[in-house]
Parts: C-alpha cells; sequence; structure tokens
C-alpha cells in the first residue's frame, strides 16, 4: 500500500463506488437504518476533509465497532494514527477519551511494499485535523510500545491498529491486548494486505483461545472473551 499515483487512483474509485452504495446495500434495511446513516455520513465525509487510507466500507465498519463497544468501559486508542482520518471516524462514534499513539514521521522502517517515512502525518496537521475534539485526545509520540510508558494501568474498550509492519503490529498485540475489556474490541487495517500484519496477527492469536475474523477490504477484528487460557502442549507433557 504504497503512497503512489495508482493507490491514489484506487481510493478515488473506492469513494466513487461508495456512491453507489455497493457492497452496503444491506445496511439501508430498516432494522439498522439509523446505524448505517450515521456510520454511512462519516464514512463518506470525513475522508473528503482529513486524508485516509481506508476505504469508505471499511471506515463504516469502524464507526459501527466503535459505537457498539460505548457500554463498555475503557478508553478508545488508535495506534497508527496517519493524518487523523479514521481517528475521527472514532471520535464521531464515540464520546470516549481517544489516545493516540504514533511516531508522528511516517514509517520507521520499510518492509515489503512499504518505505521508510510512508504514511507520514506530523503531530501538528493531525492536532488542526483533529482541533473540534482536542478536549478528549492524548497524543503519545514515539515508537511502540516505548510511547505507551505511564499507561500500563490504562483499561480500553476498542482499540483500532494501522501499523503495517510486522514488530509494530506484534508489540501493539501483546500491549493492549491484556488492557482490553471483556467485550472490548480490537480492531485491525492491513490485513491480509500486508504480510506483516498478517504474519503477527496469525502468531498471536495462536497462542490465545479468542479467535480473529477477517472482515470485508483489509481488516479483521478479534473481540475479548472472559475464559481461561489456551493449555500449551508443554503443559500438557509435563
Amino acid at each position: 500500500m504504497t503512497q503512489t499515483w495508482l493507490y491514489r487512483l484506487q481510493m478515488a474509485v473506492h469513494r466513487t463506488v461508495a456512491d453507489l452504495s455497493y457492497g452496503i446495500t444491506n445496511y439501508r434495511h430498516p432494522q439498522r437504518n439509523a446505524a448505517w446513516t450515521a456510520a454511512w455520513t462519516a464514512a463518506k465525509s470525513i475522508p473528503k476533509r482529513i486524508p485516509t487510507g481506508t476505504t469508505p466500507l471499511e471506515c463504516s465498519e469502524i464507526f459501527q465497532a466503535v459505537a457498539a463497544c460505548e457500554k463498555i468501559e475503557g478508553d478508545i486508542a488508535e495506534a497508527g494514527v496517519y493524518r487523523g482520518g479514521t481517528a475521527a471516524i472514532m471520535l464521531t462514534a464515540s464520546r470516549k477519551r481517544l489516545h493516540l499513539f504514533d511516531t508522528f514521521e511516517g514509517l520507521p522502517h520499510g518492509e515489503n511494499a512499504f518505505e521508510t517515512g510512508e504514511w507520514r502525518g506530523s503531530l501538528a496537521d493531525v492536532r488542526r485535523n483533529l482541533k473540534e475534539w482536542s478536549n478528549r485526545l492524548e497524543f503519545h509520540p514515539g515508537l511502540f510500545p516505548e510511547s505507551a510508558k505511564g499507561l500500563e494501568k490504562a483499561r480500553f474498550s476498542f482499540v483500532h491498529l494501522d501499523l503495517d509492519l510486522y514488530e509494530s503490529t506484534r508489540a501493539a498485540l501483546e500491549w493492549f491486548w491484556p488492557r482490553l475489556e471483556t467485550g472490548g474490541v480490537l480492531l485491525s487495517h492491513d490485513y491480509p494486505f500486508s504480510d506483516g500484519v498478517t504474519r503477527a496477527f496469525h502468531e498471536f492469536f495462536d497462542h490465545h483461545s479468542e479467535p480473529f475474523l477477517p472482515l470485508s477490504g483489509n481488516q479483521c477484528v478479534a473481540v475479548k472473551i472472559a475464559c481461561e487460557p489456551m493449555i500449551s502442549e508443554t503443559n500438557l507433557s509435563s
């Protein structure tokens, strides 16, 4: 997912097709029309003023997941902010405090299709784009998880990951999952597009009882449930 003319063209096509409601027709059903209207309005309007690498359909899924977690205790968080487009989606769907984790200098290194410095959104740029929600924002600049120091006791109801790279994604899963409230949701971009993100999710959830599920587009989701840890083969043989 490089910031080339081809990707910008693909995003433009997604927005055009979204105006025709392709792929989201069932959201017009009366039983969920109100939720669809709010989600779809945000998913189409926010990316027009704040650049994002997330399609309207993916933004709609983020909105509805965040809204569903309003009844769960804990703040919300995003790791991998770019210029604040999906953060704006989350803030529109929720009244909670949002923690934003990013280097604000682009990707720290290259990996597969990604290049060093790609997907850069400066801290000043993100602050400006999200200024209407400034009273509900906490910024944590730097490499993750070092940027999360001091938040060891924090609890979260919803977490959005858009980190693109293996090490960053794996570190975020290791740090956020124990701090996710029961019933909380973790949703990630770039699955299965990014080999690193895909590898991180399979490795992490191979050792946890909860499953994760692919969504439409390039996203996957996991819900924290109360259950006993998986019994490893090592424990069985001891």
